[in-house]
């Protein structure tokens, strides 16, 4: 590079020489201008990367539980009075799971179940309808045949006529009351008949009852107060008995991911408290519909993976991180 210096400045010259030093240095490309990732070296060597099969890796995070678990519920107030399973026992649909004893004051409010006073009521009512009905028939014949010999009076027949009338619709109306209730006390028979089993023989109430396994599975949960000789109140669950075997877990998808996932597909299970351990599941269901429909807020679907576990050492509870590799 030539530039010309006007008049005898020896400071330009020496500038101009100094700046053509430092361009012809760097292969006329000043420092200020290299790549500080590349630390001013240019990689001419360098080229795309080849394009090569990848896997995708899509990882959630959920928890086990139990496909199906049913509860044991103290349907009265009693006391236990025997326990035949322990948790973690393995059960059948219909085994005796623990005894319990009415108290007085669930004794006294079943027996008035068994036998509704309102149905008394009705039937007593009905009867009284029928004799008043029996009178109001016979005196409408007698005014009929007195005016067939013109010996009754127009409105004394038209009044016995609607006596009657009134008496008939009187007594159909109290019969539909009385079948109704009859219904419902069949029915809350039924109902006492599954909670109570077979502590009620022929509508008989009997001093104990038994609790019962409602599915085959394994207890799974216990009261914590559930022991001989505790009273518990009523409604309170004292069992819960699950599946198992196979365990599933459910997991949050976001709505970018839930598209790359479907039902049938694989997945690798790692349990937190079992480090190092890896157990193979399927994806088994998939919501269509997200958990969360707010604008505001990210949307998720909830899935949901099949595990098997033959040998019962996954627990319901254990928090797991699920991972699914698929191809980009």
């Amino acid at each position: 590079m030539w530039m010309r210096i006007p008049g005898n400045n020896k400071w330009a010259a020496c500038l101009v020489g100094a700046i053509a030093f430092i361009w012809l240095s760097f292969g006329g490309n000043p420092a200020w201008s290299r790549d500080p990732v590349k630390g001013g070296k240019e990689d001419k060597a360098a080229a795309p990367a080849p394009v090569t099969p990848q896997t995708l890796e899509v990882a959630f995070i959920g928890k086990f539980s139990c496909p199906l678990r049913r509860p044991v519920i103290l349907p009265f107030q009693g006391i236990i009075t025997s326990l035949q399973v322990q948790a973690g026992q393995k059960v059948k649909a219909g085994e005796a799971l623990a005894r319990y004893r009415l108290s007085p004051e669930a004794t006294l409010q079943l027996r008035r179940r068994l036998s509704p006073p309102q149905v008394k009521d009705l039937e007593a009512k009905l009867a009284e309808v029928d004799r008043a009905l029996s009178q109001a028939a016979a005196k409408r014949k007698e005014i009929e045949e007195l005016a067939g010999k013109k010996l009754a009076s127009t409105q004394a027949r038209a009044q016995a006529e609607k006596e009657w009338t009134f008496l008939t619709k009187q007594r159909q109306a109290t019969q539909a009351h009385l079948r109704q209730e009859q219904q419902l006390a069949a029915d809350d028979l039924r109902v006492l008949r599954e909670k109570m089993g077979d502590s009620l023989n022929s509508g008989q109430l009997q001093k104990e009852a038994t609790l019962k396994s409602p599915i085959n599975g394994y207890v799974v949960f216990v009261h914590p107060d559930l022991r001989e000789g505790a009273e518990l109140a009523a409604n309170t669950v004292v069992f819960q008995v699950g599946v198992m075997d196979p365990l599933v877990v459910k997991a949050q998808v976001h709505e970018m991911e839930s598209l790359r996932v479907k039902v049938g597909d694989l997945a690798e299970i790692q349990p937190e408290s079992l480090p190092g351990r890896k157990f193979e599941a399927r994806v088994s269901r998939l919501s269509w519909l997200p958990m969360n429909a707010g604008l505001d807020q990210p949307t998720y679907y909830e899935a949901e993976f099949e595990v098997p576990n033959p040998d019962l050492t996954l627990k319901d509870g254990m928090k797991v991180r699920i991972v699914l590799r698929q191809p980009k």
